[in-house]
Parts: structure tokens; C-alpha cells; sequence
């Protein structure tokens, strides 16, 4: 006697459907029976008033390949739920249509490219869709997330235009499903048109978030440069200095300091920083006159107009180093946003994922007087590369 398939015993409804095909093709079951049990299957996995256009793709009609793709992460949601596959049909049909409600997609579209606007669709949205809901949180989490995108309480958006120091904690109104959902996301959208981490993650869970225009994102209105460091590290202020050889040249033809320079890189020294090349100056006793002629051209090749504070406290009879490192750092970040390299935007938030931190920072003196905390980095004079002559902010 063969025993009938059980379709309560199936996990997910495609299992199920290919099981059944199975047993036909096998002769184990006749047509009418696949049938019937097909039909019982129908009943368990999806509401019975249109079997034709189940329940939860009708917002899918013109995107078939989308719907397949749909009913395929169906299987895989989650697979500690112990009642039936269609709750997680359900929790990915809430998803979507949470996100189709606000616009996502129309927030994402660029301005900057036409390319990048064909390239954001339904389709798009259907993807956007699966990674959430294949997110690592178990189904009551997921559950407590969409309630959450619901009620638009999953990014406190007005912290990220915040000078200071904040916690990713407060970011994510303190939800643990909503710190899952973000850092899951994180890596979507990263390289479409130069797009970093983060960037796309926080317009798709932020209706007041954009990446539209100048910036990486856009905040009620104020363009933001976002960096953000998954292990380690929070972004440097700018993308590109000169290099080394650039550096060694400058300073080759600077004769009061070309001997001093050159001997101590001989001494096995591959890079020096900003406050070695401060106290090595200083012990070379020259006039403030000329120091500030040797300021103007090392410090004037990184930052140009932007360098004149750091000319000035350089150019003491006996500079303080650290407080040439200070002067340096601000006006790094000065030269950062004033330059095109900045791309025109207000504020920058820096995050360290791994330290759960970011800071928010509009002006260089805000980095130097104690309004946001960042870990101590000394940059180069004479880089190993040119990133290293920009001060790279990690949030404490």
C-alpha cells in the first residue's frame, strides 16, 4: 500500500509543489490525486479566494520574473517558524508594501545620472524587499521590524545632522531589530555610482532620507557626506592627497630643511608625520620668517588657501607639535568641505559599526574643541600613500 503524501508535513509551499511533481512522475500517485493534494497544498500555503493570482502578489502583476523570484525567497525566510509558510508570504508582502507606500524607489532615484534613474524600478524595490526580509532575526523580530518601518521608526534621522557624539543605539531608537535590519543592509547599493556602505541602507529605512543631489545622502534638506567604518576606522577627511614623491620633492628643494629631512628617512624611516616634521623643524632654529615660507610650501601643496592656520602656528620660534597636529586636523576637515572634493555638502557623520558610534561634525573646530570625540590619528607629511596625508576620523 503507497502511502499519500502529508502536505501538512511540507515546510514551504515549493518544496511541497515539487515533491507532489515527484510522486507523479514517478507513478506513485495518479493525476486526479496530484490534483486534490495540490489543491489541499494551495489551501495551506496561500488564502483560497483566487488561486490563480495569489493573495500576496497582486501588487506584482506587470513583474512575472519578480513574483517568481518572490515565491522562491518564500522558502528560505525563515525556517524556525513552526506554523505555516504563509506567514512569511505575509511578512514580505507587509514589507513591500510598506516600502512601495513611501516612495522608496522615487527617494533613491538619482539626479546626478539618467543611467542610475533607469536602474532603480519595481524590480528594485522587489530585491529591497528580499533583503530585509532575509534579514538574521528570527519571525517575531522581522515582525516587530515592520511595525517599526510602519510607524517610520527605524533611523532617527535628525541625529545625523547633529553635531556631536551619538551611539548607532540612538540612531536605532534603541531596537535591536532595527540594528539588524541596518547593518544587514549596509553593503546594498554600494558601488552604483561611486555609492558607499550605509548610503543606500538609510534612505530605504528613513522616508526623511535621500541620496538624491550633492552628498552621499540627504537629510530633511542638508547634504551629508557619510563614512562609515565596518571594522575599524570611520572615512578620512577627503579622497586623495599628493604622494610621496610629490611630498619629498617639495621638500628637496627647501634647503634649510632638505639634509635634516633626508637623513632621517635614511635612517630607516619610510613615512614621517605631521608633529615628527614639526619638532625637526624646531631644531633647526630658524626664524619664524622662514619657517613660515616652509610652512607655506608643504602644508599650502595638501590644503592651498585653506592652510593658513596651520602656517601660523607652525611658523613659531618653537612650535608646539601637538598643537600644529590640531590646527592641521581642522583644517583638513575645512579644506574637505570647502573643496570640490567635498562635493558642496553641510555636514559629515563618521560610523564605526563595530564600536556602535558616529560622530556628526559641520566645522573643523568642532573636531578640536572636545564637541565630538575621535581616536587619535596622526597623519603623514610623507605618506606611504596619499590617502595617509588626510586625518582619518574614528569615532571614540
Amino acid at each position: 500500500m503507497v502511502r499519500l503524501p502529508n502536505v501538512n508535513a511540507y515546510p514551504d509551499f515549493l518544496t511541497g509543489v515539487q515533491d507532489l511533481q515527484n510522486h507523479l512522475k514517478q507513478g506513485d500517485i495518479s493525476s486526479d490525486i496530484h490534483k486534490k493534494l495540490y489543491q489541499d497544498l494551495i489551501h495551506r500555503f496561500m488564502k483560497v479566494e483566487s488561486f490563480e493570482t495569489p493573495w500576496f502578489l497582486r501588487e506584482y502583476q506587470n513583474l512575472d520574473q519578480a513574483k517568481q523570484e518572490i515565491i522562491q525567497q518564500i522558502q528560505t525566510l525563515d525556517i524556525t517558524n513552526k506554523e505555516t509558510g504563509k506567514d512569511s508570504a505575509e511578512m514580505i508582502d507587509k514589507i513591500y508594501s510598506i516600502l512601495n507606500n513611501r516612495n522608496t524607489i522615487g527617494r533613491l532615484q538619482s539626479v546626478v545620472d539618467n543611467a542610475l534613474n533607469q536602474e532603480y524600478k519595481e524590480s528594485d524595490l522587489v530585491e529591497i524587499t528580499k533583503v530585509i526580509a532575509n534579514s538574521p532575526l528570527s519571525f517575531q523580530d522581522k515582525q516587530l521590524f515592520i511595525k517599526n518601518l510602519e510607524n517610520d521608526k527605524v533611523i532617527n534621522h535628525k541625529l545625523l545632522i547633529q553635531p556631536g557624539d551619538h551611539s548607532l543605539d540612538d540612531l536605532v531608537y534603541g531596537s535591536s531589530q532595527n540594528f539588524a535590519v541596518f547593518t544587514h543592509l549596509l553593503s546594498y547599493g554600494r558601488g552604483k555610482q561611486r555609492k558607499g556602505a550605509g548610503e543606500h541602507a538609510l534612505a530605504i529605512l528613513s522616508k526623511h532620507i535621500t541620496v538624491k543631489g550633492v552628498g552621499d545622502i540627504n537629510v530633511l534638506g542638508t547634504p551629508v557626506e557619510l563614512k562609515v567604518g565596518l571594522t575599524k576606522g570611520g572615512g578620512r577627511f577627503g579622497e586623495e592627497g599628493p604622494t610621496a614623491q610629490e611630498m619629498k620633492s617639495i621638500i628637496a628643494a627647501i634647503p634649510e630643511i632638505s639634509t635634516a629631512v633626508q637623513n632621517y628617512l635614511q635612517q630607516g624611516n619610510k613615512v614621517m608625520n605631521v608633529t615628527v616634521f614639526t619638532q625637526l623643524v624646531n631644531n633647526l632654529k630658524l626664524t619664524p620668517q622662514k619657517k613660515k615660507e616652509i610652512g607655506t610650501k608643504v602644508f599650502g601643496r595638501i590644503f592651498g588657501k585653506y592652510a593658513g592656520d596651520i602656517i601660523n602656528s607652525f611658523s613659531m620660534a618653537q612650535a608646539d607639535p601637538n598643537e600644529v597636529l590640531r590646527q592641521y586636523i581642522k583644517t583638513n576637515f575645512n579644506w574637505y568641505k570647502g573643496t570640490s572634493q567635498g562635493g558642496e555638502w553641510k555636514v559629515l557623520v563618521s560610523m564605526n559599526i563595530a564600536r556602535r558610534k558616529f560622530v556628526v561634525i559641520s566645522d573643523g573646530q568642532q573636531v578640536i574643541d572636545g564637541t565630538v570625540s575621535l581616536l587619535k590619528n596622526t597623519p603623514y607629511i610623507i605618506p606611504s600613500q596619499p590617502t595617509d596625508v588626510l586625518f582619518q576620523a574614528n569615532p571614540r
